[in-house]
């Protein structure tokens, strides 16, 4: 066995074929294999996505967030959704398994209440998402809705 000097930890020896294999293993898989189709991955940039959800995978079908997978299903495409810069045209979310996970630093999505919808609609000419979450009962319709939990707003 052969010792590497600078960490002073063995080096194992593979055979060719085993060197060789691992190779060509590797350089079939595409970079993206672990992406499914559909999702989206976004960068937190507002101070609540930072410290609750950190960078967030979205798909029709679910969101993942800090590690954590909440399940989807799109209610409807809308072109008023009430924001404070006016209507937007923004996709609504049901969150479709009762989950409340714990995510970063001890945060939930929606405090205490379980998420039930996400509203999500893009700005900056698609550069940013903004995400809005509701612990309600009824469809929001706008982020002054009673169930409105928080925003978040990430980028690409």
């Amino acid at each position: 066995m052969t010792f590497d000097k600078a960490r002073r930890a063995p080096i194992a020896h593979l055979g060719y074929g085993m060197c060789a294999l691992a190779l060509a293993g590797a350089s079939l898989l595409p970079a993206a294999a672990s992406a499914r189709a559909g999702e989206e991955r976004w960068s937190a940039t507002s101070t609540t996505a930072m410290a609750i959800t950190g960078d967030i995978t979205l798909s029709p079908t679910r969101l993942m967030a800090a590690g954590k997978v909440f399940p989807l299903a799109v209610v409807a495409d809308v072109t008023t959704f009430g924001t404070a810069r006016g209507p937007q045209a923004a996709r609504l979310l049901r969150i479709t398994k009762r989950v409340n996970p714990v995510l970063r630093n001890g945060n939930r999505l929606c405090g205490a209440a379980p998420v039930r919808w996400i509203a999500v609609y893009r700005s900056d000419a698609g550069k940013m998402l903004n995400l809005a979450a509701f612990s309600g009962a009824r469809q929001p319709k706008g982020e002054s809705d009673a169930g409105l939990c928080g925003t978040f707003l990430y980028a690409r």
